[in-house]
């Protein structure tokens, strides 16, 4: 039985203590948390603690926090035994520095408290240290998941990079779709069959050959007509841009 204590109380944190609740093998043995408060819509059974206290022992303590947190939570267990491991896509192992057993457990995936993930599908890129840590945290991670990969830190930060863009920076295009058309009084559900078929394509072509739209067909008159709708100096920046890198992409075929 692998004994896990989780720190953290943000939309990661939550998915993963429901993926370790139902994990085999696995025991959930305390939450961790700057305000207990945070933690009031996780497991009410799962004992909870403040940063700060007495650490609960455990096998493996996984830093579902922000980056720019994981230095400061681990000067709370300093001199603890166990392995750590953060769930960072761009951070390396050092930054675990003050732990003698160090690893990254990051799953590849968005979270929102919202919306439940089946955690069986997510991703895991693992990565430790120690050969021996290396093993208990294989075990802990295909407890989670049916995806674990092996991946050190410089490939993990290009798949990070990657996954910005695939995600983050595509859910904002959304949004600023959503914003045109609440501007135009139409629904953002007309958007919805668009939004299906441009994933659906995603998953069966390569994006390079899925792409269409004015940029790909160098259509400048509707390229113009565009960005005179824009009232935005920042808006027209962003489209100017993102449509210069389309053309650029397919400039020997126009």
């Amino acid at each position: 039985m692998i004994r896990v204590v989780l720190i953290g109380s943000g939309n990661l944190a939550y998915h993963l203590h429901k993926a370790l609740l139902g994990a085999e093998d696995v025991i959930l043995t305390g939450l961790v948390a700057r305000r207990p408060e945070a933690l009031s819509d996780f497991d009410p059974v799962i004992p909870k603690k403040t940063l700060g206290t007495v650490p609960d022992a455990a096998d493996v303590y996984i830093l579902a926090v922000a980056d720019g947190a994981i230095d400061d939570v681990m000067k709370n267990y300093q001199g603890v035994e166990g392995l750590f491991v953060h769930t960072s896509g761009a951070m390396d192992l050092m930054v675990l520095k003050d732990a003698s057993r160090r690893g990254v457990l990051y799953p590849l995936q968005t979270f929102s408290k919202a919306r439940a993930i089946d955690f069986k599908k997510v991703p895991l890129c693992i990565e430790a240290a120690l050969e021996s840590d290396a093993v208990l945290l294989t075990a802990l991670a295909r407890a989670l998941s049916t995806q674990v990969l092996e991946i050190p830190t410089a490939k993990r930060r290009a798949l990070h990079l990657a996954a910005v863009y695939v995600n983050n920076f595509s859910n904002h295009m959304m949004y600023l779709g959503e914003t045109i058309c609440a501007e135009a009084g139409l629904s953002k559900s007309l958007l919805g069959p668009l939004l299906d078929e441009t994933c659906a394509k995603a998953k069966d072509l390569s994006a390079y050959s899925a792409q269409t739209g004015p940029a790909r067909r160098n259509d400048t008159e509707t390229l113009e007509a565009h960005l005179r709708m824009l009232t935005g100096e920042d808006d027209k920046e962003l489209y100017i841009k993102i449509s210069e890198s389309i053309q650029r992409t397919y400039e020997q075929e126009l």
